[in-house]
């Protein structure tokens, strides 16, 4: 599922001078408007300049909730999406769930040179250390998930 382009690479800061590596998430519910891939982006970027996470990994980071929530309102039939950030030392995990009834799973294509859509999971895929697709539940809905991490990069 996850693309064959080489990961790019991203600077994190420094691990901090703690023995131990915390554990940070967040969660938060948005309705499948258009709307709500702004609203997306620009928590998961309130969270990463909180936590103190470089610019570089935010820019990437709000690409790939971007698309995951645009999939969603586009693509499934859900009436909420739900979002999750999680850190752990140097990954952070987005994921984002929706309630789609469909039984089909997000995939990347090719696009033609005239398409202006149809890029957006290649885009993941090479930004991405690891990308996939999880059932969600008794077979309604799923979690198309993300990590990014010292290999990161826009």
């Amino acid at each position: 599922m996850a693309s064959s382009y080489p990961p790019a690479q991203l600077s994190l800061p420094a691990p901090s001078a703690a023995p131990a590596v915390e554990s940070r998430q967040e969660g938060f519910e948005l309705p499948a408007h258009t709307s709500s891939v702004a609203r997306a982006r620009a928590r998961l970027r309130s969270r990463l300049q909180h936590w103190g996470f470089p610019e570089e990994l935010g820019h990437t980071a709000q690409l790939v909730i971007s698309e995951f929530v645009t999939n969603a309102v586009l693509h499934t039939d859900t009436i909420r999406i739900r979002c999750r950030i999680h850190l752990d030392g140097e990954r952070l995990r987005i994921e984002v769930t929706d309630e789609g009834t469909q039984s089909c799973a997000p995939q990347a294509r090719s696009a033609t040179s005239d398409e202006v859509n149809g890029r957006g999971l290649q885009l993941v895929g090479a930004l991405a250390q690891r990308w996939g697709v999880s059932a969600h539940g008794a077979g309604c809905g799923r979690v198309v998930w993300a990590e990014l991490g010292a290999t990161s990069v826009l």
